[in-house]
This record gives structure tokens, sequence and C-alpha cells, in this order.
């Protein structure tokens, strides 16, 4: 009587137990399953995107590296570069330094601009799949979406009407392509935020949440074994007037 009396309580235990933390545990299993079913290669957007790079004729006449530096004497890093623009590529230097980044014409020096319409036609170059069409242009300068860290700000995002809602943003100043998103990536960041329990950051893989769920685990797999353990016990035990 004694032992049904304390089955009974570990199954109580067990059954609040399966209803406070089973349900996370069918979470961990579901964002599990889709971070392992998809490539991460495909989950980081590399299929959207081709190499645009070519290299500098060898005939262009250029501006000396020493003339950047005399007209701006703090650069850290020049990088001869190219540029579609005008339906061209265009030599450019990249020049980044303690004053930030900017892109020259690689021939006068002066600095260029990236209008709306440069970098619309960037990112049909950067555009990977075929018939790229383009939904929105934005330029984001106060408030940053979910899917983009703030500190890129200000940014250019173009939006494409494709099956996977691809986004892509690039950088004011230079034209690249920083940051590129679509329809799985952000299934995976919302599944990567469940897995962790880190529903601010997605970043810290320790917060209590996690570590307090870890445990709750834990207890849920003590109170089950218990409950083994009586239901094996209970069955070999003789009933009265058996074995004589």
């Amino acid at each position: 009587m004694t032992q049904v009396k304390h089955s009974s309580r570990w199954r109580v235990w067990h059954r609040w137990l399966s209803l406070v933390f089973g349900v996370q545990m069918v979470l961990w299993s579901i964002s599990g399953a889709y971070m392992v079913f998809f490539d991460i290669d495909y989950i980081h957007g590399d299929h959207l995107i081709k190499d645009i790079a070519s290299p500098v004729a060898p005939t262009t006449e250029l501006a000396s590296i020493d003339a950047v530096l005399a007209k701006y004497p703090h650069s850290q890093s020049i990088e001869l570069e190219t540029r579609w623009l005008n339906n061209k590529n265009v030599p450019v230097y990249h020049v980044t330094g303690h004053q930030g980044e900017r892109v020259l014409d690689a021939q006068s020096l002066e600095p260029i601009v990236f209008s709306k319409q440069d970098i619309e036609a960037l990112a049909v170059r950067y555009y990977a799949l075929e018939d790229p069409k383009i939904a929105s242009i934005v330029y984001l300068t106060d408030e940053a979406p979910s899917e983009l860290n703030p500190k890129l700000l200000p940014i250019w995002q173009v939006n494409f009407d494709d099956f996977g809602s691809t986004s892509f943003y690039l950088s004011e100043t230079s034209g690249e392509l920083l940051v590129k998103r679509h329809t799985f990536w952000r299934g995976f960041d919302i599944f990567w935020m469940i897995h962790i329990m880190d529903y601010e950051d997605r970043v810290d893989i320790e917060t209590w949440w996690l570590q307090g769920f870890i445990i709750g685990t834990f207890l849920l797999m003590i109170t089950g074994v218990v409950l083994l353990f009586f239901t094996i016990s209970f069955k070999r035990k003789p009933k009265q007037g058996e074995g004589a």
C-alpha cells in the first residue's frame, strides 16, 4: 500500500513536470530538426549572390596611391576595386581610416556618392538567381529591422519579389553587400531563438531560462525512471494466494 502511495505521488510530480518542461523538449526537437535539415550555406544565403568583382584594366590611367595619401593622410587602408556605376565597371579606391570609409573615383579622386539608382543596379548585379524583380528599396537611418544589426545603420535595404522574400543590405558609403536575408534564414533565426531560449539577442547560449529548463528536464527524467522502477517492482510482486 505504501508503495502505491509513493508511486502515485511520483506520478503527480512527473505529470506536472511533463506539462511544464515537456513542451520545451518538443520545441527543442523541432528547432533542432530544422537547423539540421537545412544546409548552413543555404541559410546564409550564399546561393543568392554571385561574385561581381572584376579586375581593373592594366591600361587604365589611375591616380597614384601617394596622391590618395596626400588628399587623405589619415587613411589606414587603400584598396583598388571596381564598382558597377552607370552600367559599367568603374575603377575606385576604397579608403578606410579612423574617420570612416569612402569610395573615390580612382582617376579624379572625387568621392562617389551612391544614389538609389546606383544601389538598385548593384543589387541586381549581386543577385544570382534568374529574373531579379525588386519590390522596394528603403534607406534605413534610425530603426533597424530585427534581422539587421543596428550598428550597420545607415544602410540601403533592397527587397526582392521572389520565393524567399530576399533582402539585400548594401553599404551607403561603399556600395558593398553587407548582409543578405531570406525567409529560411528568418525561420532559422526564430528556431535558434527558441532552441537557446535567448529571446532578445540570440547570442547567449547560457541564459538562465535555458539552464533552468535543462535542470527541469533532468528532474522529469528522474521522476520517469522512479516511476519505471515502481511499475516493474509492482508487476513482479506476487499477488496474495499466488505461489502457494
